[in-house]
């Protein structure tokens, strides 16, 4: 199924209805349309599709003469969408990616996984999933191509109902607005400071092996991230249970900043190990889960509520939920049943 075909449009004439031919478009046409859109150019557009600069041109004039108002505004430095264009836009974007999901599950049927298919997760997870999500998947389904996304926890909900990501992984701490969530593991934060191969270590005291009770914690100077919703919610939830006050010197939020600072002895932070355990590997810092009480996230997989879940994507949860399993100890999860 290559073209699109536009509803009848009517409008008011005098003494009369009167119908506009149905618009054809192929979908050739509507991608040429969204990728210029998505590069603000018509030539890089061209040059992404394998394409001349006129012919992407000549494909938005003929849409465009169709529905008798420009979808975009040409300039020397580029085109950017018209009023109309931002609507079309979307809805062209809608279209193709139902064409390419039906043909995908189409393709399917006889058990072989074929398409495209996007995962977003956080840094501190994808440290840990990605190599080896990409590696199972290439291996298990070498007709599937996989890419994956590594985004700030709070907008891979926004990624997913966009559509700019298929599968995610989300965390209780943050927004779930949008998405349906499946609990795949608990996640226990761990205290983190300086390692012994570290040239800090020792300056701001060294982290207790193995666990630290919340009250120990309370008595270290912390670096931690501000944005909520957010690990800050469950941190600041924990020491109000216990009627403790962090001792907070700075709000840092970035991991590579707060993982220089804590290495360098100025300070602790409480993270997940999944996130440093590469740098606890080499000394550079060391960890010690948090317990009485401990201080928790559930992760989960996730799928857009706004679009059907297809084969593909239980495929990619599936292998998500398995890797889980196996990498428990490395990255100190606690898997759940989906």
């Amino acid at each position: 199924m290559n073209r699109m075909y536009g509803m009848l449009i009517t409008y008011a004439w005098p003494g009369r209805l009167r119908y506009r031919e149905p618009m054809d478009w192929t979908a050739r046409q509507l991608r040429a349309i969204v990728t210029v859109a998505e590069r603000g150019n018509i030539s890089h557009a061209a040059v992404h599709l394998g394409l001349t600069q006129p012919t992407v041109s000549r494909m938005l004039s003929r849409v465009e003469a169709d529905l008798g108002t420009p979808l975009f505004e040409r300039s020397p430095g580029g085109a950017s969408l018209t009023e109309a264009g931002v609507g079309f836009v979307a809805t062209a974007a809608e279209v193709l990616r139902a064409m390419e999901e039906r043909t995908d599950e189409i393709r399917s049927r006889e058990g072989r996984l074929v398409g495209k298919i996007c995962v977003a997760m956080p840094d501190t997870i994808g440290h840990t999933l990605f190599i080896p999500l990409i590696d199972r998947f290439s291996e298990q389904h070498p007709d599937v191509e996989l890419r994956v996304m590594a985004l700030h926890p709070n907008s891979i909900p926004l990624a997913l109902t966009a559509g700019d990501a298929d599968v995610g992984v989300v965390s209780s701490a943050h927004r779930l607005s949008g998405v349906r969530p499946t609990p795949l593991a608990v996640e226990p934060l761990h205290l983190v400071g300086a390692g012994p191969s570290a040239d800090g270590f020792g300056r701001a005291g060294v982290v207790p092996g193995g666990e630290v009770s919340l009250d120990e914690v309370a008595l270290r100077p912390l670096l931690l991230p501000a944005i909520q919703p957010g690990l800050r919610s469950l941190i600041d939830a924990a020491f109000a249970q216990r009627q403790l006050r962090p001792n907070v010197v700075l709000d840092v939020d970035a991991e590579d900043a707060i993982i220089e600072l804590v290495s360098s002895g100025r300070a602790f932070s409480i993270m997940s190990y999944a996130g440093i355990q590469r740098f606890v590997a080499t000394g550079l810092l060391a960890a010690g889960r948090i317990i009485d009480p401990p201080i928790e996230r559930v992760l989960s997989t996730a799928v857009p509520d706004n679009r059907p879940v297809t084969r593909l994507m239980e495929a990619v949860d599936a292998a998500v939920r398995q890797l889980t399993v196996e990498l428990q100890a490395e990255a100190r999860w606690v898997p759940r049943d989906a």
